[in-house]
């Protein structure tokens, strides 16, 4: 039981990494975040559901390695061998798994209803300044 632990540990540790970096990037963006906690703060119910999804594809690959190999098969990505889940392999899953969902969104666009953004760049309810109600006075005739 303490392996499977480790292996849990070890996802949730690659996705919070991986949302480390997603809120990086928003940060050096042109979005209005201004920080890590904002960033969380504004997308916590997108990420939360990233996570969930994660964890039950993950969950899938824990249960079936073969079941991965063969989900790649149908979207034609063949030669791939069974991907055996251990503490490494946990780790570098938990931190592409959101990319893996991003991938299937795109191959199959129905599940884009299902699968919020949190990427911070306008797709998802970015943070902006307010307009001023009050725009600043034309310079002066001379």
């Amino acid at each position: 039981m303490p392996h499977v632990a480790a292996i849990w540990l070890l996802f949730l540790l690659g996705q919070f990494v991986h949302v480390l970096k997603r809120a990086g990037m928003a940060l050096r963006g042109k979005n209005g975040i201004t920080s890590r906690g904002q960033y969380v703060a504004h997308y916590w119910d997108g990420l939360l559901i990233r996570l969930v999804l994660s964890c039950g594809l993950f969950l899938i690959l824990l249960k079936n390695p073969k079941g991965l190999v063969t989900l790649l098969g149908k979207f034609g990505i063949t030669g791939v061998g069974d991907i055996s889940v251990d503490v490494g392999t946990a780790l570098v899953l938990g931190y592409c798994m959101d990319s893996v969902l991003d991938w299937l969104v795109m191959k199959i666009p129905a599940l884009g209803r299902e699968l919020p953004p949190v990427n911070g760049n306008g797709n998802g309810g970015v943070i902006k300044e307010p307009p001023n109600p009050f725009p600043p006075a034309p310079p002066p005739a001379t």
